[in-house]
């Protein structure tokens, strides 16, 4: 789980659960390690999962149906579980310190989300179009490694110096999709989060060759799903004005990237 070390994290998790009422929190230990440590806790409530769901409805994609998070020890389990085989792949998320059945801790592997550094860098559109590609990269090497993420949104995806990690694995798409549609959905779910922001920062045309490269690396299987939802969305890609809502604005700006797509692809 991790390496060997004369620290004691299994007290230190014990000493932390004493003070933590969260669910999740951060916390300082007496070597200076910075932690979070995750406690079994209630299942999610719906609202957390209506975002996937209005888009999966909208584009009548089964891919983007949430998986729910069963919450208690299950729920412990499989984000242990994603850790490890993610780890082992050599994907950057967080070490997995220590285990036991109520909760978990895990490292730190940076202090700000890809989207709070993408609306930092928002009054200079070249970077924050890099940090994006950064994003869009680091997605694509999780794939490349065989694997997948839960859910892909650029606020779980964590920036440091250039380098991308990945957080948040409370559900495990791969427990009721095959691999090439859970990387799909990945894709989806970074597009969905990310490309209002970037049609804001005025990048949103240069974003699309870009994104363009980063298809044509995918298997046909991993392609074609993504393809096919962009292509329902093209009607919307003219929306901008802020009385269609956030929601619609976002599905809006995603449209954009349905530019490449033939009707066949």
């Amino acid at each position: 789980m991790h390496s060997p070390s004369s620290f004691d994290y299994s007290a230190a998790l014990s000493q932390c659960l004493l003070q933590q009422n969260s669910n999740i929190a951060r916390h300082t230990l007496a070597n200076g390690e910075k932690v979070w440590v995750r406690r079994a806790g209630a299942r999610n409530p719906a609202w957390r999962y209506r975002l996937l769901g209005g888009v999966a409805r909208v584009l009548r994609l089964g891919v983007l149906t949430p998986v729910s998070n069963l919450g208690g020890a299950a729920g412990i389990a499989t984000e242990a579980a994603r850790l490890q085989a993610l780890a082992a792949a050599g994907i950057n998320v967080p070490p997995l310190l220590v285990l036991q059945q109520d909760a978990l801790m895990m490292g730190s592997i940076g202090q700000r989300n890809l989207l709070d550094e993408m609306r930092h860098q928002i009054q200079s559109p070249p970077v924050l179009l890099q940090r994006w590609q950064l994003g869009l990269e680091a997605i694509a090497q999780v794939h490349q490694h065989g694997q997948y993420l839960s859910q892909a949104f650029a606020r779980n995806l964590m920036y440091a110096e250039q380098q991308i990690g990945f957080i948040d694995f409370e559900d495990d798409p791969g427990s009721v999709l095959p691999l090439p549609l859970c990387q799909a959905r990945d894709w989806l779910c970074y597009l969905h989060s990310s490309a209002r922001l970037l049609q804001e920062a005025g990048v949103l045309d240069q974003a699309v060759p870009i994104w363009q490269a980063a298809m044509a690396a995918e298997t046909a299987s991993v392609h074609r799903p993504v393809a096919q939802a962009l292509r329902r969305l093209r009607p919307l890609h003219r929306l901008q004005a802020r009385f269609w809502g956030n929601d619609t604005l976002r599905l809006a700006a995603m449209a954009h990237f349905a530019s490449p797509y033939s009707q066949t692809c």
